[in-house]
């Protein structure tokens, strides 16, 4: 990876809550709320917005670890805020700290770490599953 985002910078996205957002297991919707699944791979975005740019030709980043709270639900409809904040980087991994808020409340945190790895790496490591 070419040189990384500096620690403490920082990407944010908005997302509005929609039903198809809501949480579900099995294909079923169980609360009309920001579900889990979503709130993940919304996580996974903003994170993966700060480490693209920097990736080098032949490289892709992948989920490595997540650390995930929800301190609030959201109900449908509601806009949210995600702050990722660069926490770790080197030439292998990038691990950003994120923030949701709804308005001035914060609903969840966590934390999202990314590793740097070489594509055909990757893909022969799935070809061989």
């Amino acid at each position: 990876m070419q040189p990384g985002p500096p620690r403490g910078a920082t990407e944010v996205l908005d997302v509005t809550v929609t039903p198809d957002m809501a949480a579900t297991v099995d294909g079923e919707v169980i609360h009309d709320v920001y579900g889990t699944q979503a709130l993940v791979g919304h996580m996974e975005q903003v994170c993966r917005n700060l480490l693209v740019e920097h990736l080098e030709p032949g490289e892709e980043g992948v989920g490595h670890h997540l650390d995930v709270t929800q301190r609030s639900p959201v109900p449908i409809g509601a806009t949210i805020e995600l702050t990722a904040t660069v926490a770790q980087v080197s030439s292998q991994r990038l691990m950003c700290e994120v923030i949701v808020r709804r308005g001035s409340q914060m609903v969840a945190r966590g934390s999202f770490d990314q590793r740097v790895v070489r594509s055909r790496d990757f893909l022969a490591e799935l070809d061989a599953l």
